[in-house]
């Protein structure tokens, strides 16, 4: 194949290659870079809250302002890190994969030093200063390789098809990651002991999590180097300094583009949905269902996702990305709302539920990213200028709002019932009234961040199927004639 290149004004450069042909491997190699993602962030989103009241005693109205401010700081991190890899240079490997190679050792060690063992022997207000700095750290390190390695999707090929495949790739890594992750972790995270009633009570193990960091650096650094071996930044855009997209004007873009704006919303929901009820079943299978096995099991849910996964680009293209997702999410709310009245008190049932219910939820997690590649062709269609990193760390800055709610709201729903914070070792047994109100939370909170999703995809989003074939022949033309 051929390689297009031409100038497109006096200050921009565009240079389409096409060389070397794009492989089937490249999917499955991006997704390598998600599950390498999810060592940290699967690991940090499901445990960070109970490491914080379990192990280092810290009352979860605390920890949960912790990870509030360490989210919405790192909503801004995002943000400046993708303006910041728009406008880096191109290098020989192209313009974002620097910063996956360079800044992703950062992050190895906040894996590390985020679950250190002698913490919890420090002064409460020690132990506080020390998971507060390191948090907000370990986000902002998280931040520097994630955001720009979002933007390989969209810069990796100019062909409709293949884009899809690669933000399919995505979303089954991000499944798969997040599978491997919450199914191994509960099976050593935990151990059982007697309460003073004499009664087996599984409590958290907090040493433990040391080694599990210690093996995730290391399996998080292996994805990346898959991920950098395995994929091309075919699309490049050189531009010279004085002319590059100030990050105002890109905001501009962003908050006036109606895609944009119900993307970000629909994101800001789909995580708080996905993390608050990740950040509760914690709590859920540990106290209420006694019984961290089916924990493990549940982390089994989004396998039925990982199947379809393969046809889901196919079936997108024919109905349509929105209808497909919208119309499956109004399935997953209502599962969610039969399980909330059922009040279940066996926890394989539960799980059962929950895998139905999270269906839906997961084959928009899984095309959520090829969401996004539409979105930044309906930009340039309407000015001319392309900045991926920039829109997709807008996404990004919406998602991180949503995590940021996610870590605060489940803490503050815990303190207001009168959840008793434990030690390392220690055995707690909480009330019957707040025990049921983790269950309500568990249900209910997904359901209605589902159920606002499916509205904002099914009557606000304006890209259905056929703008977005529409956007991709006009700017096919417009890099035939070399223009942006």
């Amino acid at each position: 194949m051929s390689a297009a290149t031409a100038a497109a004004s006096d200050v921009e450069d565009v240079k389409v290659e096409e060389k070397p042909p794009f492989k089937n491997t490249e999917p499955m190699a991006y997704a390598m870079g998600d599950i390498g993602n999810g060592f940290y962030f699967q690991l940090v989103t499901n445990y960070a809250l109970i490491y914080m009241t379990d192990a280092l005693g810290i009352n979860p109205a605390i920890a949960g302002v912790i990870i509030f401010v360490g989210k919405l700081i790192s909503a801004f991190t995002d943000f400046g890190v993708g303006v910041w890899s728009d406008n880096a240079p191109l290098r020989e490997d192209g313009r974002y994969h620097w910063f996956v190679r360079t800044l992703r050792y950062p992050l190895m060690a906040v894996i590390i030093l985020t679950f250190l063992p002698f913490v919890s022997s420090w002064p409460m207000w020690l132990r506080i200063t020390y998971i507060t700095v390191i948090y907000i750290l370990g986000v902002a390190c998280y931040s520097a390789t994630s955001a720009p390695y979002g933007s390989f999707a969209s810069v990796s090929t100019p062909v409709v098809k293949h884009r899809d495949a690669m933000a399919s790739g995505r979303g089954f890594g991000s499944t798969a990651g997040g599978i491997i992750v919450t199914a191994v972790l509960p099976l050593v995270m935990y151990t059982t002991v007697k309460d003073a009633s004499g009664n087996d009570k599984q409590v958290l193990n907090g040493p433990a999590l040391i080694w599990v960091a210690i093996v995730f650096a290391i399996l998080l650094w292996i994805c990346y180097q898959i991920t950098l071996k395995g994929t091309v930044e075919r699309i490049r855009v050189e531009k010279s300094k004085d002319e590059r997209v100030p990050p105002l004007k890109s905001i501009k873009y962003m908050f006036t583009n109606r895609a944009m704006v119900a993307l970000m919303l629909a994101a800001l929901l789909l995580i708080f949905a996905q993390m608050f009820a990740g950040a509760v079943n914690t709590y859920l299978y540990k106290d209420y269902f006694n019984n961290t096995t089916a924990l493990s099991i549940l982390a089994f849910q989004n396998v039925p996702v990982l199947i379809v996964a393969p046809f889901a680009p196919a079936i997108c293209d024919k109905f349509g990305k929105k209808t497909v997702c919208g119309s499956l999410l109004v399935l997953t709310t209502v599962v969610y709302v039969v399980m909330f009245f059922m009040h279940i008190t066996n926890p394989y049932v539960f799980v059962g539920m929950s895998v139905l219910a999270m269906f839906g939820n997961g084959v928009f997690g899984l095309m959520v990213w090829s969401f996004i590649t539409d979105i930044i062709d309906d930009i340039q269609v309407k000015t001319h200028t392309r900045e991926d990193g920039t829109v997709y760390t807008g996404y990004m800055f919406a998602r991180k709002i949503g995590q940021a709610l996610s870590g605060l709201l489940p803490a503050v729903v815990l303190a207001a019932t009168g959840y008793v914070t434990a030690t390392a070792g220690e055995t707690v047994t909480q009330s019957a009234a707040t025990l049921d109100n983790i269950y309500g939370v568990a249900t209910l909170a997904p359901a209605i961040g589902n159920g606002l999703i499916a509205v904002i995809l099914l009557v606000f989003y304006p890209l259905s199927g056929k703008v977005s074939k529409e956007n991709a022949k006009i700017l096919e033309a417009r890099r035939e004639k070399g223009e942006m």
